[in-house]
């Protein structure tokens, strides 16, 4: 058992690289090469998260994993094969992965008709 385990604490670790996309409204997902602070394990990590109204970041749920040659490989094929999978799939309308925002259409003014002052009318 290490220290921080003695302790009940988190383990440590530092970001060696990450990538991040925002989706939704306030959301993210982050794909991340991590490692432990005592240099032990290099890991990947998958979390998802939000952005508070103060721009801070929010981590609802990780997954973490060795970062094996092994599992790197797994995980590529994987999501190859659900990509590819995805794509073949008939697209619905009302998916919302995948619904567009509807075009823009110019609205016109109401037609405005000539307002006669009475003297002009009885003509």
């Amino acid at each position: 058992m290490d220290e921080n385990e003695q302790k009940g604490q988190k383990p440590m670790f530092k970001t060696i690289k990450s990538l991040e996309k925002e989706y939704g409204t306030r959301n993210f997902i982050e794909v991340a090469l991590k490692e432990t602070n005592d240099n032990e394990n290099v890991f990947f990590s998958i979390s998802k998260g939000f952005k508070t109204q103060n721009d801070m970041k929010r981590y609802k749920n990780s997954l973490g994993f060795a970062a094996s040659e092994e599992l790197q490989q797994f995980l590529v094929d994987a999501f190859k094969e659900l990509a590819e999978a995805y794509k073949a799939m008939p697209k619905k309308a009302n998916n919302l992965a995948e619904t567009k925002a509807p075009e823009q259409t110019e609205t016109k003014a109401p037609e405005q008709t000539e307002i006669k002052p009475e003297a002009e009318k009885k003509e």
